[in-house]
Parts: C-alpha cells; structure tokens; sequence
C-alpha cells in the first residue's frame, strides 16, 4: 500500500515537472521572439527636425541668365538718288501734223456762249426753260450729197435771260437710207456737229422758274437732219 502511495507521489511531481518545464519553454520562446525581431528605422517626427539658419538650409544658389535673342538685322539703308547732269530735250509738238477736222466734229465738241452770272443751277425747276426762238442749222453741202439721216440731241444750259450759256451734244443717231434703223456714234462727220452747236447757241428760251426765282436750268433738243 506504501507503495503504491509512492508511486503516485511520485507520477503527481514529474507531470507537475512537466508542466512547469513548458511554461518555462513557452516563455523563453516568446522572449526570444520579442528580441529578436526586425525593428523599422525610427520615423522623424516635426518634434525631431531641427530648423537652422536660411544660409544652413540653401547651400548654394545658382543664378541663372536668360540667354538673350540676337539683335535685329540692320534696316536696309535707302539708296541716296544722285543727281545727274543729263538734259533731257523735249520734243516740240508741232500741230502741222494733227488734222483738227477728224477731232472737231465729236460729241467733245461744246458751244460756248455768252457768260451768265454765277447764280445756282436748278436741275429739276418747277416751271423749266421755254423756247421762244429757233433757228435752224445749216446743213454742208458734203452732208447733203452723202445723204446723211441723223439725229443729234443738244443740251441746253440757259441762263436767267433766256440766252444759251453753254450747249453740248449728248446723243448722235445715225439712220441707215434705207430704213429707219439707227445706231448711236460719237461722231457723224460732215461738220455736222459744228453746225449744230452754231446754231443752238442762237436759240432764246424763257428762263426757268423755281420757287417763283429766275434761275438757270439745263433743257435737251433734238436736231433732225435729212428727214
């Protein structure tokens, strides 16, 4: 019975060995575990930094330039004009060589009158310029035996006396003989216009009334040749 008793004494104090001997173990590996193991580096905090003078913190400053662009080319100098002695001649136009009656017989061709006063011009009068005389122009006998048909508008510009100061011609009409088809020219010839114009200039009109006021006024006839 002893025995026995010893016996289970003895199996009580080696388990409570056992246990005590793992802790032990259990211990030792968490120890080691916490010693052993890989700490990162410290983090800086704003408390760790430590701010020194601006001359510590920039160590050297660089001064740059902008590179400059190349100058604008020079203006092209003007060229000095040099004088020169050289005498140019004129050629003298003689009129010996201009055949007056190809250019005198135009619609350019204007009569003249007798000057008026300088008083204003109505171009659309109440009461316009009237004729109280007409004569009639004198045909050429070159036209005659050419057997010229035409017509020939003449502008009028009359002045307060009833007298022309100024006519021009603004149409020519040339009728073929033979029918009464027409085309308009710039000349007829003959000295058809000279004789016109001559004439108009003699006509007398009852001057234009604008506003119950004598004034100049312009008016337009036609002249009728060979009909």
């Amino acid at each position: 019975m002893i025995q026995k008793l010893k016996n289970i004494i003895s199996s009580q104090v080696s388990y409570k060995n056992r246990i005590l001997g793992s802790i032990v173990v259990a211990q030792l590996i968490v120890i080691s575990v916490f010693t052993f193991w890989p700490v990162p580096d410290q983090v800086r905090t704003y408390q760790d930094i430590v701010f020194t003078d601006s001359e510590a913190i920039i160590d050297e400053v660089q001064i740059t330039t902008q590179k400059s662009s190349p100058p604008p080319p020079p203006r092209p100098q003007v060229p000095v004009p040099v004088p020169n002695d050289q005498v140019i001649e004129e050629e003298i136009l003689t009129l010996e060589d201009i055949d007056i009656s190809e250019y005198s017989d135009s619609m350019s061709v204007v009569g003249l009158g007798k000057v008026g006063d300088s008083d204003r011009i109505a171009s659309n009068p109440q009461l316009p310029p009237s004729i109280i005389r007409i004569v009639e122009p004198t045909l050429p006998e070159e036209a005659k035996e050419a057997g010229i048909k035409a017509e020939i508008l003449v502008s009028f510009l009359v002045d307060k006396k009833g007298q022309v100061e100024e006519a021009t011609i603004s149409q020519i009409r040339l009728y073929d003989k033979d029918s009464d088809d027409y085309r308009v020219v710039d000349r007829v010839g003959y000295g058809l216009t000279n004789a016109t114009l001559e004439a108009a200039l003699q006509w007398r009109f009852r001057p234009a009334k604008d506003q119950g006021e004598v004034v100049k006024s312009y008016t337009k006839h036609w002249f009728n040749y060979g009909f």
